[in-house]
C-alpha cells in the first residue's frame, strides 16, 4: 500500500455529527459491529439454507466493493487508477474486514491484465461463521469475495472472480484468495458464476418455500412407502404385491429381478398416457446387458433410449446380489428422493428374500436329513415316502442319485455360513438347481454333506429338458469345473431308481463310480471327464455288490501283485501299460501310440509282462478275468 493511498484514505475518512447522522465526507454511513453482522449471517444461512445465502452474500459485498469504488474514484484525485485499485485493500482494514496482504500482484490497468494472490488475515466473517456454527467443508468468506470481485472489476472494467483457496472457516490456519479474470480463469471457475446471477431476496425466499414444500412432499411419499410396504411384509405378502405398492405410491411403474435377471413381480398402470414407450421385456433385456458382466452394487440411473429413463437398485443380501428392483418414467431423469424410495424398496425386498430364503433353506435341510435315511436303507420306505408327502414331494417317482464331489475338505461349510463367493463351485450348483426349479416347475431333494452334493434327478425333469442323464451330468460337470479354483471335481451317476426301496444301492453305485472315476484319472496321471455312470462299469458294479468285496481284492491280488511290486522295486509302468493294453482292446500299435512308446518297446513290455503274471494276454478269457483285477484295484484306489 502507498504512502500516497494512505494519505487519501486518511483525509476523506472523518466522520461528524450532524443530528446523529454520520457521514463519510458527504455520503452518510451507518456504522455496526460485526457481532450484529453475524447474527445477521446466521439468520440468512438458517432460513435459506448456506449455499442461496453464499449466493446473497457475495452478490451483496459485490455491490458493497462496487458502489466504495466508485465513491472512492469521485472523493479522491488519485494519481493513477492503480492507486485507487489498492485503495480497496486499505478500506477492508478501515472497515474492520480484514488485513488483506497481496503474495503476488501481477496487474497492468490499461492492458486489462489482473493477476492477484493473497492472505486475508483476522477475517471477521471467518471468525463470526465459527462462532455460530462448526467448521465448514469449504471455505466461508463469502461477502470478501463478493468485495473483492466488484472492487476491483469496477477499477478495471471488466469482470475479475474472487476465489478463497483456504479459509480459517474450514480449519485451515489462514484465509487465502486467488483473483482473475474471468478469461484468465477459464472453465475452472464456470460452476461459480452463477453465485454472481441477480435475484432478490424475494426470489430467495420463493425459492427456499419450494423447497420446503417439496421436501414435505418427498418425506410423506417416503413414508408412506415404508409403511406400505413394511406393512405388505409382516402380512406375508409377496412381491407382486411389493411391486404395485410402490408403482402407486410414486405413480411408476415397478419391475423386480432375481440375480440372474428372470422376472419375479411387476406392476404398471397401462392406463396412463405417460408410460406409451413401456416395455417389460425390453427392460429386462436391457438390464441384463447392462449388468450381466459385472455386478451392480449401488443404485444408477441409466437411459434406455432418449426420453426413457430408469432407475434400478440393487436387492442386497449379506453383500450378495439376489435382485434387482428398478422404475421407469419418461421425460424427467430421477432425483434423489426416487433414489431414497427404491432403496427403501429393496431393503424391504432384501428382508422378504432373506425369509424365503431361511425357509427355503431349512425344508432343503430337512429333506436332506430324510434322504440320507434313505440312502441308510434303516428306516421303513413307507415311513419316507408319507413323511415327504408332507413337503409335497414324490418320493417314489423315477429319479437318477447325482453324486459330486469337491476337492476341497468340506466346501459347502463356508457356502452355507457366509454366502459370500458369489463364483464358488458349489454355489454355482446350487443356483443351477434353484434356476431349474423355477424355469421347470420341478423339485431338486438334495443332501450336502463334507466335500459331496448328492441331489435327485427326477426322469420327469429330464424328459421336459428333452436331454439325457449323461448329458446333463456332464453339463453339471462343466458348470463346476469353470468355476472351481483348484482340485479335481468327480460326478458319480447311479442307475436309475424305480423304486424307493432301491435308493440306498442307488447312492452307493454313484459313490462307487467317483472311486472309479479317481483312482482311473490317478492310473493315467491326468483329468479326464470326472464323470462316470453306474449304467456303463456293466459287471464291475456286481461284483463291488458282492457280499464279501474283501474276496474281490484277493481275487485282483493273485493277477497284478507280483506286477505291482516289480513296477515299485524297478520304478517301471508295466501295471499302467497293462491298463492301456486292455483298454484299447489288446491293440498294440494303438496302446504304443497313446503311452509315446516305439513298437519294439511295447512289444518288449507286453513280453515282460506276460513272463511276470504268466499269462497269455491274446486269450479273451486272460484279458477278461485281467480288466475284472484292474477295475477292482481302481474301486480299492490301489492304482
Amino acid at each position: 500500500m502507498t504512502s500516497t493511498v494512505k494519505n487519501a484514505l486518511t483525509n476523506i475518512f472523518s466522520f461528524f455529527n450532524n443530528g446523529g447522522d454520520h457521514y463519510f465526507q458527504k455520503k452518510r454511513m451507518v456504522i455496526s459491529s460485526t457481532d450484529a453482522w453475524g447474527v445477521l449471517r446466521k439468520d440468512l444461512i438458517d432460513t435459506l439454507g448456506i449455499q442461496r445465502a453464499k449466493r446473497f452474500l457475495i452478490r451483496y459485498g459485490w455491490n458493497c466493493g462496487k458502489n466504495e469504488a466508485r465513491m472512492l474514484k469521485d472523493m479522491v484525485d488519485w494519481e493513477s487508477d492503480l492507486d485507487w485499485l489498492l485503495a480497496g485493500s486499505q478500506m477492508h482494514q478501515i472497515g474492520g474486514r480484514v488485513f488483506s496482504y497481496p503474495e503476488h500482484f501481477k496487474v497492468d490497468m490499461e492492458k486489462g491484465i489482473f493477476d492477484v494472490s493473497g492472505y486475508w488475515i483476522d477475517s471477521y466473517e471467518a471468525k463470526q461463521h465459527l462462532h455460530h456454527y462448526s467448521l465448514y467443508h469449504e471455505p466461508i468468506c463469502y461477502f470478501l469475495i463478493g468485495y473483492g470481485g466488484g472492487y476491483t472489476s469496477e477499477c478495471l472494467g471488466k469482470k475479475i472472480i474472487f476465489k478463497e483457496t483456504q479459509c480459517v472457516g474450514k480449519g485451515d490456519k489462514q484465509c487465502c484468495y486467488v483473483a482473475k479474470t474471468l478469461e484468465e480463469w477459464g472453465a475452472e471457475i464456470d460452476d461459480e458464476l452463477i453465485n454472481y446471477e441477480e435475484q432478490d431476496i424475494a426470489d430467495e425466499l420463493d425459492i427456499v418455500y419450494r423447497r420446503v414444500e417439496r421436501q414435505s412432499e418427498i418425506l410423506h411419499v417416503g413414508a408412506s412407502v415404508t409403511k406400505n410396504l413394511t406393512s405388505a411384509l409382516l402380512q406375508g405378502k409377496g412381491m407382486d404385491d411389493f411391486a404395485k405398492i410402490l408403482a402407486n405410491d410414486l405413480n411408476l411403474p415397478v419391475l423386480i429381478q432375481n440375480q440372474y435377471f428372470d422376472y419375479i413381480a411387476h406392476y404398471v398402470d397401462e392406463s396412463r398416457p405417460d408410460v406409451q414407450q413401456y416395455n417389460r421385456g425390453e427392460i429386462k433385456d436391457f438390464i441384463e446387458k447392462q449388468f450381466s458382466k459385472h455386478v451392480l452394487t449401488q443404485t444408477e440411473p441409466l437411459e434406455i433410449k432418449p426420453n426413457q429413463n430408469l432407475l434400478i437398485s440393487p436387492i442386497i443380501i449379506q453383500n450378495d446380489v439376489y435382485g434387482y428392483i428398478s422404475i421407469y418414467r419418461e421425460g424427467a431423469l430421477f432425483g434423489e428422493a426416487e433414489t431414497d424410495f427404491l432403496e427403501r424398496a429393496a431393503s424391504v425386498c432384501a428382508v422378504k428374500m432373506l425369509n424365503e430364503r431361511t425357509a427355503i433353506q431349512t425344508e432343503v435341510k430337512m429333506k436332506g436329513d430324510l434322504l440320507e435315511e434313505l440312502f441308510k436303507g434303516k428306516t421303513d420306505p413307507a415311513s419316507i415316502i408319507k413323511r415327504f408327502c408332507y413337503f409335497g414331494y414324490n418320493i417314489n417317482q423315477q429319479q437318477y442319485v447325482l453324486t459330486v464331489e469337491f476337492s476341497n475338505q468340506n466346501p459347502f461349510s463356508s457356502f452355507e455360513s457366509n454366502a459370500k463367493d458369489l463364483k464358488s463351485a458349489p454355489k454355482q450348483l446350487m443356483n443351477f438347481f434353484t434356476r431349474e426349479e423355477t424355469h421347470y416347475h420341478t423339485t431338486f431333494v438334495r443332501l450336502e454333506k463334507f466335500n459331496k452334493a448328492t441331489i435327485l434327478i427326477p426322469k420327469e425333469y429330464l424328459q421336459k429338458k428333452k436331454t439325457s442323464i449323461k448329458q446333463f451330468a456332464q453339463h453339471c460337470y462343466d458348470l463346476v469345473q469353470s468355476s472351481h479354483g483348484s482340485g479335481p471335481i468327480y460326478i458319480g451317476v447311479s442307475k436309475l431308481c424305480t423304486d424307493v426301496g432301491q435308493y440306498s444301492k442307488r447312492y452307493k453305485e454313484a459313490n462307487k463310480a467317483i472311486e472309479i472315476a479317481k483312482a482311473k484319472n490317478r492310473l493315467i496321471n491326468e483329468s479326464s471327464s470326472g464323470v462316470v455312470h453306474a449304467e456303463e462299469l456293466g459287471h464291475i458294479m456286481i461284483l463291488l455288490d458282492a457280499r464279501k468285496p474283501e474276496e474281490l481284492l484277493d481275487y485282483a491280488h493273485e493277477f497284478l501283485s507280483d506286477l505291482k511290486a516289480y513296477d515299485e522295486k524297478s520304478s517301471t509302468e508295466l501295471l499302467r501299460t497293462l491298463f492301456y493294453y486292455i483298454e484299447n482292446q489288446c491293440n498294440l500299435h494303438k496302446t504304443a501310440r497313446e503311452m509315446n512308446v516305439s513298437i519294439s518297446g511295447m512289444r518288449y513290455r507286453i513280453q515282460r509282462i506276460e513272463e511276470l503274471m504268466n499269462v497269455d494276454l491274446s486269450k479273451a478269457t486272460s484279458t477278461f478275468e485281467i480288466q475284472i483285477a484292474l477295475q477292482t484295484y481302481m474301486v480299492f484306489n490301489l492304482l
